[in-house]
């Protein structure tokens, strides 16, 4: 039955295509630019979307269909550009918010940003999927970061161990900017993210810290000792906010490790 539902209504597209007539209204423009971008001519179709604008300048469905066919030809500049006008005729709407973070994505943006967009999105989506989606891009980016050759740079930034010296030396400032560097070369270390939690945690910005946490928890996997100094930090994190009922979320985890 549900076949037959979908064959009736591409029926009744084909003949409405048949005998659609031009009258140069916004839903002719409308129509055929949706027609190009079916048939992956992008281009086109922009240039029938832009006379809509021309039209309704004020319509953000208009500026989102651009910046999609943009992100298809892989003009990611452009994308942005028509992406951010739909933004500001719908700031709220959620698919408007995830292409925003495929276009980050693809111009290689620090994984840091791209997973407070993603956390942010979440709140919003109410789709794990998409969610879990967007992760595996930002994933893949980082995998093919590491394939890449490595810039080098100063080997003393590459040791957890001078992390811990200026820890110890209660320098958190200094160890934010240093773990800053190690994570522009090493955006997968969980040890790194803890560090930046512990510094912003003693500087009592527990949002910054408990943010840190959450980006360096997917790389977590597998390391036990590390997995309960996360969990520790993140008691100390809820502790210090009077969120009892999260704190004791993370004792119970701990206590089953």
């Amino acid at each position: 039955m549900k076949y037959a539902v979908i064959l009736f209504w591409l029926f009744i597209g084909h003949v409405s295509a048949q005998n659609h007539q031009k009258t140069g209204s916004f839903d002719d423009y409308f129509f055929d630019a949706m027609t190009e971008r079916l048939k992956n001519n992008y281009q086109q179709s922009n240039d029938l979307f832009e006379q809509c604008l021309s039209i309704n300048a004020n319509n953000d469905v208009i500026y989102f269909k651009i910046a999609q066919n943009y992100f298809d030809l892989k003009d990611y500049d452009q994308s942005l550009t028509y992406l951010k006008q739909a933004q500001t005729y719908n700031p709220d709407n959620k698919w408007y918010q995830k292409l925003f973070i495929d276009i980050k994505i693809k111009q290689q943006t620090d994984p840091r940003t791209l997973y407070k967009l993603i956390k942010d999105f979440e709140n919003k989506a109410h789709n794990k999927y998409l969610v879990q989606d967007l992760i595996r891009q930002v994933q893949l980016m980082q995998i093919q970061k590491r394939a890449q050759p490595k810039v080098t740079f100063n080997p003393v930034h590459n040791q957890s161990g001078h992390l811990e010296k200026l820890w110890q030396q209660k320098n958190y400032h200094k160890l934010i900017q240093e773990a800053e560097k190690v994570l522009e070369q090493r955006p997968d270390d969980a040890k790194i993210y803890l560090y930046m939690a512990k510094a912003y945690s003693a500087l009592k910005k527990y949002d910054d810290a408990h943010d840190y946490l959450d980006m360096g928890m997917d790389f977590t996997t597998g390391n036990k000792s590390l997995l309960k100094a996360y969990y520790q930090q993140y008691i100390e994190i809820f502790t210090a906010l009077k969120q009892t009922g999260k704190a004791e979320k993370f004792r119970k985890k701990l206590q089953k490790l």
